[in-house]
């Protein structure tokens, strides 16, 4: 596939060189210059020509990034990678939840997305071929469409994850509190290459 990546950090970097051990011919959305040798364009540009976007900005900047290239990603899957974490107060918090969540502020703010929920519970380190003890680890995923989630599905799988599917986007708002789960196992013991997985029968 084509995919386009908004964001130049951790994430987006670790993504774009894990889809492209894949053969899939990547882009990273940004302002800068160089993000490390790797293919480059600026976002809407990198947005309107990609099959699939991934949205892998701080969670703070999401939903305003993803309305102001809401016709850009007008009928495009949309993979939502982000958090809403607040360390303002030094222990993590996430500054929407329970009642709305992120995945679906950023749903509302590109309506014409097909926005599916997903990496949010997982480092950056993990992201694409994940090598744990005990089998692929779970990823688990929400959204709206259901041939968005087809697609990420099977890219999800293909890059060595087992896939569960939690229902709309506003499965966000459980995904994006286990995100704290995650941090919180990662501070207690100083390694962060850890992942969730579901044990289900038949599975």
């Amino acid at each position: 596939m084509r995919i386009g990546i908004l964001g130049s950090g951790q994430v987006g970097r670790a993504l774009a060189r894990g889809y492209a051990r894949h053969g899939h011919e990547v882009r990273i959305g940004t302002r800068r210059d160089d993000v490390d040798g790797l293919p480059t364009g600026p976002p809407a540009e990198v947005a309107a020509a990609a099959e699939l976007v991934v949205l892998a900005v701080l969670g703070s900047a999401a939903e305003a990034l993803a309305g102001s290239l809401a016709d850009e990603l007008d009928g495009r899957v949309l993979v939502d990678t982000t958090n809403p974490l607040d360390v303002s107060t030094g222990t993590p918090q996430l500054f929407v939840g329970h009642t709305d969540s992120l995945g679906e502020r950023v749903q509302r703010a590109a309506p014409g997305a097909r926005v599916v929920k997903a990496y949010n519970t997982v480092g950056n380190a993990l992201m694409v071929d994940p090598q744990l003890p005990g089998g692929p680890p779970s990823m688990f995923i929400g959204g709206d469409d259901q041939a968005a989630k087809d697609t990420v599905t099977a890219l999800l799988r293909d890059t060595g994850w087992d896939v569960v599917d939690l229902g709309g986007i506003e499965a966000s708002r459980w995904l994006e509190p286990m995100c704290l789960a995650w941090v919180a196992h990662g501070a207690r013991t100083g390694t962060w290459e850890h992942a969730f997985r579901l044990l289900r029968p038949g599975v």
